[in-house]
């Protein structure tokens, strides 16, 4: 491991505390970047000098306190000189960040989604360029985040899960073989994907989340969600609604010539070194990463404000310009829609809102593998 890169996190929530203490802790120089709206959530880390990370036994991982080289709400400073930048932020603020980066960010620098989801690379370069981006970065994007963690305090990480095997697509995919060795220096068990079409179709949340939470609906309203979202969520019935639903993504891989990996296998992939054993729902239920999950408090939560119109909603788009059928997943969009009382289809991510409507599958294949001209 060559731990003399610099490295700036932009995003100052669960997952950007755990990208910064655990690659501080190994020995990488780590500037965390938060805009300045958002800057109350650094402050406190910002006085301490880092960030505490608690990580589990399970996950191998060194815990303690990470120095961190800078903290600071200024991006020109956190990207100055980085040869990475990993943009650990949900999806609808991704184009936030694009926004700020974009006059300081540098062409032979490497930027991350973390995760990507649906369109994020694409979304991403256009609102680099939108904001003034003369030459692209080279920009790349996970499938899912890479920690399972969440925040002890303002100033620690608790870290219940690393996942080994991630996997990452670059844009333009003919770039792969060249910002592999980069990235697996600092992830050494990353794998690449294909393209960014695996990687759009990859992230779990989007198959684990959203028919979890609306079938348990009225638990979550009477509770408030004080019940084990997993283990106690997941029952027979719910279990065959995912396993319909994930069928249809993985019809919907298959047409585009992806060989995708079936939602309830990834568990068993990613955390296999951490005792995970099974591949049903209800094995992934008892993994201890996710066992001591609770539901969330209320229904207006990222498990359907942000898994559905970035997850199902662009699931069921794509599927219809492939032909492919989707009756799960438009019954989740819909109940979605009338829970919450809003219309995910209209805000959500699109072929048309990432800037590929009106394109074939073999025009947005070439895209992915090419670039822009």
């Amino acid at each position: 491991m060559d731990n003399r890169l610099r490295i700036a996190i932009l995003g100052g929530g669960h997952a950007g505390f755990a990208h910064a203490a655990d690659l501080s802790i190994k020995g990488f120089e780590v500037r965390l970047f938060e805009v300045p709206e958002m800057a109350e959530t650094i402050a406190e880390v910002k006085k301490r000098g880092g960030i505490e990370s608690e990580p589990d036994p399970s996950t191998g991982l060194k815990g303690g306190f990470g120095s961190l080289h800078m903290v600071t709400s200024h991006a020109e400073e956190a990207l100055d000189g980085a040869e990475i930048a990993f943009v650990v932020v949900p999806a609808f603020a991704q184009k936030a960040f694009a926004k700020v980066i974009a006059p300081h960010v540098k062409q032979e620098q490497i930027v991350v989604l973390s995760p990507g989801n649906f369109g994020g690379a694409v979304t991403f370069a256009q609102a680099l360029k939108a904001f003034g981006c003369q030459n692209l970065p080279i920009l790349c994007e996970a499938q899912s985040m890479i920690y399972a963690c969440r925040k002890g305090s303002p100033t620690s990480i608790k870290i219940f899960g690393i996942k080994e095997g991630l996997r990452f697509a670059v844009f333009p995919a003919k770039l792969t073989a060249s910002v592999t060795p980069t990235l697996r220096n600092v992830f050494p068990t990353i794998e690449a994907a294909p393209s960014i079409l695996w990687t759009w179709l990859s992230n779990p949340n989007a198959i684990g989340h959203p028919p979890v939470t609306i079938l348990n609906a009225g638990r979550i309203e009477g509770t408030g969600g004080d019940f084990l979202f997993y283990v106690e969520g997941i029952t027979p019935a719910v279990d065959r609604v995912l396993e319909s639903l994930d069928s249809e993504r993985l019809a919907l891989g298959s047409e585009l010539g992806l060989e995708l990996i079936p939602h309830r296998e990834m568990a068993k992939l990613w955390y296999g070194h951490q005792g995970f054993e099974g591949s049903t729902y209800p094995d992934k239920a008892r993994n201890p990463v996710y066992a001591s999950i609770k539901a969330e408090k209320e229904l207006d939560s990222r498990y359907l404000t942000e898994d559905i119109p970035y997850g199902l909603v662009p699931i069921e788009n794509f599927a219809k310009l492939a032909g492919v059928e989707t009756p799960i997943c438009t019954s989740l969009i819909n109940l979605a829609n009338a829970l919450l009382d809003r219309d995910f289809r209209d805000t959500g991510q699109t072929l048309e809102s990432v800037g590929l409507g009106g394109m074939s599958i073999p025009q947005i294949t070439q895209l992915v593998e090419e670039g822009y001209s």
